[in-house]
């Protein structure tokens, strides 16, 4: 292993984030998005991998989208998954959510197709992980409608920026809380209805309409997460055998200053178990490895990966003793990337992750650049889930 380890190339993950860092949003720029699917295409088949892509399409929306695969192995095996997601928000490069990701997965495909891995490995890069382009459409066209927003999708008055963000954040707080969705999206707007214009008053009432339906645990596939819904959903009818999934998702950011790490409402780190963290320092120098019910063994990996002699990452453990419909419930922000259909399906699934907008203050914004990005702790990463494909490939099951 140690070997195998070594051949990890930092220069090959900065090269990756340079290449695709840029906005990958339908609405925005569909071009970088399908220019991507085709670098992360053309890296696969570089390595020997075989190559393909699932197309989908979604309603209402003129476009076909690509998940972008790569396998090596004996495919009549049970396969282990190594997955990503390559669009962006529609302001943001996206280095770090989620090219930092997207470049971990490549160097891993590079150096077990070098290696001749016998053991069937499956990289997947999704896309729409973000938004439903559909509906940020219909968003977009009210607002315009309404005098909110202007061409460029920016506020018109400092009024409405500060009125819509309150909104958003007020939902935000109470799903947090464990409401129903369709209860924080009407109570936000109540409590701020008497401080809005008429027309912010009707753009809020839209937007509730449009998500009336949506509940904790549909929302997966409808406003985010489309790509791997699809994928999950096919695998399923194909009866694909899956020993397990690492999903990488924003993996890049680090910040060593004391009070630089939060953590979400309900989740208390002095409980998880966790490796060179001082927890009540709060300082975001570690990897969090999230895990649900079926996923306790691959997250003990996982852990085990991190804390080798020739890696020594730092990581925090979310050992979540719940399965997919309490931790809809209960704790949402752990379902916010592309392991959450996994789960859903009883998948045995981990999110690798710095923990996003828990600790990146570029999270979602025009500042989410290269220049902000850790590559030795990416190295980190990138070796400590190469030492978990490693072990769990001597495995016939996750018991």
């Amino acid at each position: 292993m140690k070997d195998i380890l070594s051949k990890v190339d930092i220069e090959k993950l900065f090269q990756h984030v340079l290449s695709i860092e840029g906005v990958k949003h339908p609405l925005v720029d569909p071009d970088k998005l399908n220019e991507t699917a085709d670098y992360i295409s053309s890296e696969f088949q570089k390595y020997g991998l075989n190559t393909s892509e699932q197309t989908f399409e979604i309603d209402s929306y003129d476009m076909t989208f690509r998940n972008i695969e790569g396998h090596i192995g004996d495919d009549s095996q049970p396969e282990i998954l190594v997955t990503s997601h390559y669009d962006t928000v529609r302001n943001a490069p996206g280095a770090d959510d989620n090219g930092s990701a997207v470049a971990a997965m490549l160097e891993i495909a590079r150096i077990l197709a070098s290696e001749n891995f016998s053991e069937s490995v499956r990289f997947i890069s999704f896309t729409l992980e973000e938004q439903n382009p559909t509906l940020s459409q219909k968003h977009r066209d009210k607002g315009l409608a309404l005098g909110i927003f202007d061409e460029n999708y920016k506020y018109s008055t400092y009024h409405s920026q500060k009125m819509i963000k309150k909104f958003y954040s007020n939902v935000s707080l109470r799903i947090s809380k464990g409401k129903p969705m369709l209860e924080a999206w009407q109570k936000a707007y109540e409590m701020i209805k008497e401080e809005l214009t008429e027309s912010e008053k009707e753009f809020c009432e839209y937007i509730i309409e449009q998500r009336s339906h949506i509940t904790k645990t549909t929302w997966i596939g409808q406003t985010g997460l489309i790509g791997s819904n699809y994928w999950v959903k096919q695998a399923i009818e194909n009866k694909k055998q899956i020993k397990g999934v690492i999903n990488l998702e924003s993996i890049g950011y680090t910040n060593k200053r004391k009070n630089s790490q939060i953590f979400p409402p309900l989740m208390n780190p002095i409980l998880f178990p966790s490796y060179k963290v001082k927890a009540f320092r709060k300082i975001g120098n570690f990897i969090s490895i999230v895990s649900d019910k079926n996923s306790k063994q691959l997250g003990k990996m996982y852990c085990k990966g991190c804390k080798h002699e020739e890696i020594k990452l730092p990581y925090m453990w979310g050992k979540l003793p719940l399965r997919f419909e309490k931790i809809a419930k209960w704790l949402k922000d752990t379902l916010r990337a592309d392991h959450a259909p996994f789960w859903k399906e009883n998948i045995p699934a981990l999110m690798i992750t710095d923990t996003a907008n828990f600790r990146n203050p570029y999270y979602h914004t025009e500042a989410d650049t290269i220049d902000k990005l850790d590559f030795d702790f990416m190295k980190k990463v990138t070796q400590a889930t190469i030492a978990t494909i490693l072990d769990l490939s001597y495995r016939e099951e996750l018991l």
